[in-house]
């Protein structure tokens, strides 16, 4: 613990803060009595966010416009990369005015991260479980029943030929319904298999296999959709455009069961750093409370489907404003620099 004053020197320290400056190769010269601590955070400031959020905070509490303020940081010692909690509070003693304490937490996000690994893992394996089984039924609706209905077909329009040339116009007018209903039947199941596992996906990437979604969509539902895709989608994983879609195509779904909308929007953004895809309509919108204790599991189910690839995915709706649906993957991880010098 430190404490410092009214322009944030450094007024006294404690026998921790200067065996932490040790533990992260900090010259206690710097960071002790006499030092200014907002210099300090504006010094590793210059390249890392990081101090530039801990020398707001500091300046916030000093300034009495907040109560408090913590965060957490990582830092690297000789051990490997350590994990703080820095919080400051005020301490009107003498000339001090504000308390700044660094606390290890390492071994309680260790355990954290552990257990987000594991949760992730599940979700994982419960994901590809899912996709391996719809791209069964979905081989099994095209190989199986596509055939047998191609066959069924086949066979009424022989009928259809020998009818004709016997003049029965009445089992000819059947025989035609027969093959309009199998027609039919068979768009059906081929617009079910590729829902179930969409080829264009495979052949044309996410930005192709959005455009298809919409067209499916307004066809289907008669809501207009607009898609904004960019011209150039860098190459992702199978499992990020697998996800992108999945999750799209959840969102429409909803849109088209819940929300009264006449119209919706689908944007997919890229930037080296992550892939956002953005899914907003124009209805009634919901409370996400009330469409848990409805048991609605559309929400629950895209949640895992971020979680299992490392996204994030945050939901904006309220009665009468809409909704919209943000999914966030990043495409790297950058380590967070020490905040002490």
């Amino acid at each position: 613990m430190a404490l410092i004053d009214s322009r944030g020197k450094i007024v006294a320290v404690n026998s921790d803060w200067k065996v932490l400056a040790e533990e992260t190769g900090t010259d206690l010269a710097h960071v002790g009595p006499g030092a200014n601590y907002l210099d300090v955070c504006r010094r590793a400031g210059s390249h890392s966010r990081e101090p530039r959020k801990a020398l707001a905070g500091i300046c916030e509490v000093l300034k009495s416009n907040v109560p408090s303020f913590a965060m957490d940081y990582t830092s690297q010692t000789p051990s490997g990369v350590a994990y703080y909690r820095m919080g400051v509070t005020p301490i009107p003693y003498k000339n001090a005015r504000v308390a700044i304490s660094h606390t290890d937490i390492t071994d309680l996000q260790l355990a954290k991260i552990k257990d987000f690994n594991r949760l992730q893992q599940f979700a994982r394996r419960l994901i590809n479980a899912q996709e391996e089984e719809r791209q069964r039924i979905s081989r099994e609706i095209h190989d199986d029943l596509g055939s047998r209905i191609a066959f069924m077909s086949f066979s009424a329009r022989r009928l259809m030929e020998r009818d004709s040339k016997n003049g029965s116009s009445t089992a000819l007018s059947e025989l035609k319904k027969l093959v309009e209903g199998l027609t039919d039947l068979s768009s059906a199941l081929r617009n079910i298999s590729h829902d179930l596992h969409p080829p264009s996906l495979r052949y044309v990437g996410i930005g192709g296999a959005l455009k298809s979604l919409r067209m499916a969509f307004e066809e289907t539902y008669g809501i207009q959709m607009d898609v904004h895709v960019p011209p150039k989608v860098p190459a992702l994983s199978d499992e990020i455009g697998l996800c992108i879609y999945r999750i799209a195509q959840e969102c429409l779904q909803n849109i088209a069961k819940h929300s009264g909308a006449s119209k919706a929007c689908i944007t997919l953004e890229c930037s080296p750093e992550e892939v956002e895809l953005t899914v907003k309509d124009f209805g009634r919108g919901f409370a996400r409370f009330e469409a848990l204790q409805k048991g609605g599991v559309g929400l629950l189910s895209m949640e895992e489907r971020a979680l299992s690839i490392g996204g994030h995915l945050t939901l904006k709706s309220g009665p009468g404003s809409g909704t919209e649906v943000r999914l966030s993957i990043p495409l790297q991880h950058d380590s967070v620099p020490s905040m002490v010098e």
